[in-house]
């Protein structure tokens, strides 16, 4: 797919809108366009919004952007680690088994075997088949 950058500059200004709904649909769009610019602010927004929607949204988009968004495995790593949602936990497991780096194994192991949650557990076992294929 390809995109402006007018397109481009929109969707990255509607990453900081004040509706939550807008940003996830923003960070989204970002991720279908694989747009490997927004990668530095979609690794923000997962860290630092407050919406877990939004979150999410920005995981995946970075899943979505593959080994292009490799420069955002560490704050994946450390969201799958810190954050409280499930659905954020999930989406930062899919988007290092997408990614592939080979860094994450070690912490994707760890949570594959000590997350509270039987879904991010297996999640996180099936993006090291993925990262390890």
């Amino acid at each position: 797919m390809s995109y402006d950058e007018k397109q481009l500059e929109q969707l990255i200004r509607n990453l900081k809108d004040r509706d939550g709904w807008i940003r996830s649909r923003a960070a989204t769009r970002l991720g279908e366009l694989k747009a490997k610019e927004a990668v530095e602010e979609l690794a923000k927004i997962l860290k630092e919004d407050r919406d877990s929607l939004v979150r999410s949204s920005a995981a995946a988009a970075l899943g979505d952007l593959g080994n292009e968004a490799e420069e955002a495995v560490g704050t994946l790593i450390e969201t799958l680690k810190t954050d409280r949602i499930v659905g954020v936990r999930l989406e930062a497991a899919v988007a290092l088994g997408s990614i592939g780096d080979d860094d994450a194994v070690t912490e994707l192991t760890k949570i594959a075997l000590e997350d509270e949650d039987i879904r991010v557990r297996s999640w996180a076992a099936d993006a090291i088949r993925k990262i390890k294929s």
